[in-house]
């Protein structure tokens, strides 16, 4: 970022510090491409991320069993029902180890804290309504796709999440994200939404789950 002086007819010197220009776009260390929104003040991606290594260029354990899944204490990442095309569609699943890392987000950007998603979220009304203003309106998800019309351009599609046994579930129902925080020594926190509400809800989970990630501009 560059600054110049401009002189006035008074001779005071004004300095005059030109802002970044808005984000349109944020891509990982893998080269995935993510769209950009403006929700409030912030900036935030609009899919979730696939990348499958950090951003110091170590590989994300993957492929793990479902035994080698629920005693992990270190990160790891899966794709739902390991399909391919649900990568591309719903991005990976990571648990909350690899959130901790710090390294998930590409330079500028960062894995989303709970106060963040709350600023995100009271700019959208608050949580009664807000998971309808974030919802696609996409025939992903299962009817009836309460309240939802992606008002906000977050595009949320129903990627469902690994369990802390390994087990996959309720895609094309609902979707949840890690916060960065830690809720307790077992727990991270998350947020959700899902196809028969228009509200979205926060809480805690075992960091052995397997959620989406979105990251939002530093």
């Amino acid at each position: 970022m560059f600054s110049f002086i401009l002189l006035t007819n008074s001779c005071r010197r004004t300095t005059i510090t030109p802002t970044d220009p808005a984000p349109t776009s944020v891509t990982d260390i893998d080269g995935n491409v993510y769209g950009v929104v403006k929700i409030g003040n912030q900036y935030w991606s609009t899919e979730n991320l696939r990348t499958t290594r950090y951003n110091d260029g170590t590989a994300i354990p993957t492929g793990l069993s479902n035994t080698a899944w629920s005693a992990a204490t270190t990160g790891a990442c899966a794709v739902y029902n390991d399909d391919p095309n649900n990568n591309t569609t719903y991005g990976k699943l990571y648990n909350w180890h690899a959130v901790n890392t710090g390294k998930l987000a590409p330079t500028g950007w960062h894995v989303p804290s709970s106060t963040e998603w709350d600023e995100m979220v009271n700019a959208l009304g608050g949580f009664a309504v807000a998971g309808g203003k974030m919802k696609s309106t996409s025939s992903l998800w299962v009817t009836p796709n309460t309240g939802a019309d992606n008002s906000s351009g977050f595009n949320a599609l129903p990627s469902g999440y690994k369990g802390m046994g390994g087990g996959y579930s309720v895609i094309g129902k609902a979707a949840y994200w890690w916060q960065r925080d830690e809720r307790n020594a077992s727990q991270g926190n998350y947020i959700d939404v899902s196809n028969d509400l228009p509200s979205t809800f926060s809480n805690g989970a075992t960091k052995t789950f397997g959620y989406a990630i979105r990251l939002v501009k530093d």
